[in-house]
């Protein structure tokens, strides 16, 4: 799911945007019960990279560091649909302690999230992928 169709991220150094600090604020807050002490690590995140295949997945940097590469830990799972009825999926994730980064993906596979959500548009995860 996570970046499973990109060969490799594309790297890039500069300030998360207002609505992708605004995105995983919100995301952070409405998430795991432990997801809200990653707060504070985002007021120091930087996008480190993005996606490869065009998508609006960011990776992070926090005080200048970046995670490892291993131990995914999703901290907040949520979905959301375009005005054409095209399912998405975003999550915030950390890697070995790390605030590390936002993944948006295409549900149904026909369009590239090229854009971040609302925080208003997200719902929530189903407990079944059967109810997606």
């Amino acid at each position: 799911m996570a970046r499973a169709h990109s060969t490799g991220d594309i790297p890039e150094d500069r300030p998360l945007s207002d609505g992708e600090r605004s995105l995983v604020r919100w995301m952070l807050k409405h998430g795991e019960s432990h997801a809200p002490s990653f707060l504070s690590q985002l007021e120091q995140a930087r996008v480190s990279s993005r996606c490869r295949c065009g998508c609006a997945s960011i990776n992070f940097s926090v005080a200048g560091e970046g995670p490892p590469t291993t131990g995914m830990e999703v901290l907040s799972d949520y979905l959301w649909d375009d005005a054409e009825g095209h399912k998405f999926g975003a999550f915030v994730f950390a890697q070995g302690g790390l605030l590390a980064g936002l993944d948006l993906w295409s549900v149904d596979g026909v369009v590239t999230p090229t854009w971040i959500p609302r925080p208003d548009q997200l719902r929530s995860m189903p407990l079944s992928h059967n109810e997606v």
